[in-house]
């Protein structure tokens, strides 16, 4: 029973860390989270392929909640990937007025078309957005249509109930790894999940 129990995690863990473009450290909680949403988010949203092709780098939120009666936010950590690895980890932080009501939670990619797109995200300024959408379920699947900007978002509904029409700012926080010379870039932390 034991043996077949530590295949069967195994197994799992191995399939989570295919999905991703890089090698994801298994002991790393947020990275194994971060491959298995990639997975999801390719599995589910087949227009994901054309960005992940060709994106200079990608942001991945494995789990974002929203929150919203009138005034609402969202929350989320993640890991941000450049040229095949984990350079960096980042938190999403949204505030939210309009008409509003609901829970939802949801995994996000924000690509990079380009180094300048990647580098300005690096710089975490605050943007400010409108949206409008219905979620049920895991049935809310979202996304920008192309690039605006240099940036591309796709969402996955998880699970939750949300309707909204709101004027939104977000905020995304960026803190780099130690690269191979073990020097870092520095900005906000965010702490591991």
């Amino acid at each position: 029973m034991t043996t077949r129990w530590l295949s069967g995690v195994l197994l799992l863990l191995a399939l989570e860390t295919g999905a991703a473009d890089w090698t994801t450290d298994p002991a790393d909680r947020l990275e194994t989270r971060a491959a298995s949403a990639v997975g999801r988010i390719r599995e589910r949203l087949p227009q994901s392929r054309a960005y992940f092709d060709q994106a200079y780098g990608y942001a991945v939120f494995p789990s974002v909640t929203r929150l919203g009666l009138g005034f609402g936010g969202a929350a989320g950590k993640g890991v941000v990937i450049e040229a095949g690895r984990v350079v960096g980890r980042t938190r999403y932080r949204q505030f939210t007025s309009g008409i509003q009501a609901g829970a939802r939670n949801f995994s996000m990619i924000v690509f990079f078309e380009d180094e300048a797109a990647l580098e300005y995200y690096k710089t975490g300024e605050l943007q400010f957005l409108g949206q409008a959408g219905l979620s049920v379920g895991t049935a809310g699947l979202s996304s920008t249509p192309a690039y605006d900007q240099g940036v591309a978002i796709l969402t996955l509904g998880r699970f939750g109930l949300m309707a909204e029409f709101t004027v939104s700012g977000a905020h995304y926080s960026f803190e780099a790894l130690p690269d191979e010379t073990g020097t870092t870039n520095p900005q906000e932390p965010v702490s591991p999940d």
